[in-house]
């Protein structure tokens, strides 16, 4: 009878063992499942993200050209205020007004 009873034991283990292997494999499935997923997920988002970056560089490279555009405009304008400027203290000046006299005179 203890003969009995202990394999009877035996087996349980076994068995409980063998339900036991089985809800580990199947653990490991549904993580590499998830992981699988995850994995997938990653690589959509790091494609959105290079999308976005040359989205980026495309504006980014848009910008510094008409960045570029207006400094050399600014310049322009800037030597000509520089002319007008000098060319107003010029005639201003009290020898343009008398050679303007002089000039009206005859």
């Amino acid at each position: 009878m203890l003969l009995t009873l202990d394999l009877s034991l035996m087996m349980n283990h076994c068995k409980r063992g063998e339900i036991d292997q089985n809800d580990d494999d199947n653990d490991l499935a549904k993580e590499r499942e998830l992981l699988a997923s995850l994995i997938e997920k990653l690589k959509g988002e790091i494609e959105d993200f290079k999308n976005k970056n040359k989205s980026l560089e495309s504006s980014n490279n848009f910008f510094k050209e008409a960045n570029n555009k207006l400094s050399e405009t600014n310049n322009l304008l800037y030597a000509e205020y520089k002319k007008s400027k000098a060319e107003l203290a010029r005639r201003n000046s009290t020898e343009y007004v008398s050679q303007m006299e002089l000039e009206c005179a005859k």
